[in-house]
């Protein structure tokens, strides 16, 4: 009895040397362990290989029927599928099951492999099966898989074995856990203080959805930025409009923010989101003509950063954060083209300039200086082509709607000079809103008593708009005083059409068809 006690003793360490010994050939392959338990007698090992992974789950569980061999597969698998955190993981796998036992299950367990298509099981009872393996993972030293003769020998091989395999797990994990352990949030709590302090400044003096307010805090402003006013492209980064705007932009930052700040540190994080920003900003300038302003342009920054990550370290950004951020760029991307409004220049500028600046700054433990100069001076030359494109692009310097509303604030104010210069500047490039630029611009020439500019302007008008009424109104009185009665009648009987109980519009109409008769 002691002696089988023995023999089944040094059959199961036998067994155990085979396991690690395996174990540690798949690591050498590019296996990384995903699990393992405590008496090492299991494990889950994954390889990513382009767009296929491969798992292999080693085992010296034994099995006597293929049901119970069948729930310890489906367990192992819903483990795995738990142990993935992205989103979008569900991509082309293949378990690879293997169990070194004294023998396999006495019913007829090869169906299970049958009747599933991303599945091999390999039971190893016998020297021969190592070769199947070694061919299915071309591991050219599986044929050496040879034991210590001495059971004691044997024994600590397999102690020495099981050490190896769990310090390399530990190192794996150590160093998986130092990639996000650059930093502690810092910059990104700051940053979210001075956004909220900005936005409460807007409120208060004026709203953060007033153009006005706005503007006179340093909103991007692309006619003001020609003008000279470059700073516009940092202080825009710290201003919001309205309270989605800002509440969504920070939960991002919050999020976004904190996770690039570990990975990259505190300095390279603030150099990334401020490049990025910039980038940003200028990308705006060049591609739209609104008034902007938000964060925006900095947290996609930031995104571009994870990207850059992800270049650098495939393995560690997929199996954590990958396919997730890859999806919530991808969604805000196919978002910002489908809603209006949106600065999409700003958001793929910064996209692109998060990344580049991350290759500029790198990480703290990878100063690879070849990429790291090629990063700056692609940083350099996009900012400065953004910026050149943006300051000759004149149609794109004027927003017609910020400018109508400009052009009624100095109504407001009796400045008609200006309104003239205003004017003149946007209607070349204008296009909705012309005719009723036209119209602010006659009213300005009426004022200071230039009719004959008036009439121009009025005629313009009216050949884009032939309903405005104002416009036909003012035109008739002009022709009246221009002693042209007839085309005076026509226009006003055209506004009475529009609006038949104005009192103004009868008045006049009376008057020009008075004259008319005499």
């Amino acid at each position: 009895m002691m002696k089988w006690r023995r023999l089944v003793f040094y059959l199961y360490i036998k067994k155990q040397y085979q396991q690690n010994k395996f174990v540690l050939q798949l690591m050498e392959k590019d296996f990384e362990i995903i699990s393992t338990n405590r008496s090492q007698d299991q494990y889950l090992l994954e390889r990513r290989k382009n767009s296929k992974i491969e798992v292999v789950h080693v085992s010296l569980t034994q099995h006597d029927w293929k049901r119970a061999l069948e729930q310890h597969i489906h367990k192992v698998e819903k483990k795995y599928s738990e142990l993935q955190r992205n989103l979008l993981s569900r991509k082309k796998y293949h378990f690879y099951h293997i169990f070194v036992v004294d023998y396999p299950p006495v019913d007829e367990w090869i169906e299970l492999q049958k009747n599933r298509d991303k599945i091999s099981i390999f039971i190893v009872d016998e020297p021969n099966e190592w070769l199947k393996i070694k061919s299915q993972f071309q591991l050219e030293e599986l044929d050496n898989i040879t034991e210590p003769n001495s059971p004691l020998e044997l024994e600590q091989s397999v102690y020495n074995l099981k050490r190896l395999v769990l310090m390399k797990f530990q190192e794996e994990q150590e160093n998986r856990k130092k990639l996000f352990e650059q930093g502690k949030p810092f910059w990104t709590n700051l940053l979210l203080a001075v956004n909220v302090i900005m936005y409460v400044l807007l409120e208060f003096y004026g709203g953060s959805t007033s153009v006005d307010t706005l503007i006179s805090f340093g909103a991007k402003y692309n006619l003001a930025i020609v003008n000279g006013e470059w700073w516009r492209i940092i202080t825009s980064m710290f201003l919001h409009i309205g309270l989605p705007h800002i509440l969504l932009n920070m939960m991002a930052l919050y999020f976004i923010g904190s996770l690039v700040e570990r990975i990259f540190g505190n300095i390279r994080f603030l150099t990334i989101y401020f490049l990025a920003g910039i980038v940003g900003g200028f990308a705006s300038f060049a591609f739209n003509n609104s008034i902007a302003a938000g964060a925006s342009g900095a947290i996609f920054g930031l995104f571009g950063a994870l990207l850059f990550f992800g270049s650098q370290f495939p393995k560690d950004f997929f199996r954590t954060i990958g396919w997730n951020v890859i999806f919530v760029i991808s969604l805000n991307i196919i978002f910002g083209f489908s809603v209006g409004q949106i600065d999409n220049a700003a958001h793929l500028g910064g996209l692109v300039g998060g990344f580049i600046a991350s290759g500029a700054v790198m990480f703290r433990h990878n100063k690879r200086r070849k990429v790291r100069i090629i990063s700056t001076f692609v940083l350099l030359i996009l900012i400065i082509s953004l910026g050149v494109f943006g300051y000759n692009n004149e149609a794109n310097h004027y927003n017609e709607a910020v400018q109508l509303q400009e052009v009624q604030q100095l109504l407001n104010r009796e400045n008609y000079q200006e309104i003239i210069y205003v004017t003149s500047d946007i209607i070349p490039y204008a296009d909705k809103w012309k005719p009723e630029l036209y119209f602010y611009r006659s009213f300005a020439h009426i004022q200071l008593d230039h009719y004959q500019e008036a009439i121009s302007d009025l005629e313009m008008c009216l050949k884009l708009d032939p309903n405005l009424e104002k416009a036909l109104y003012n035109l008739a009185i002009l022709y009246q005083n221009d002693n042209r009665p007839s085309d005076a009648l026509l226009l006003i009987e055209k506004a009475l059409e529009i609006d038949p109980d104005n009192s103004s519009y009868q008045t006049l109409y009376e008057q020009l068809e008075q004259k008319n008769r005499l």
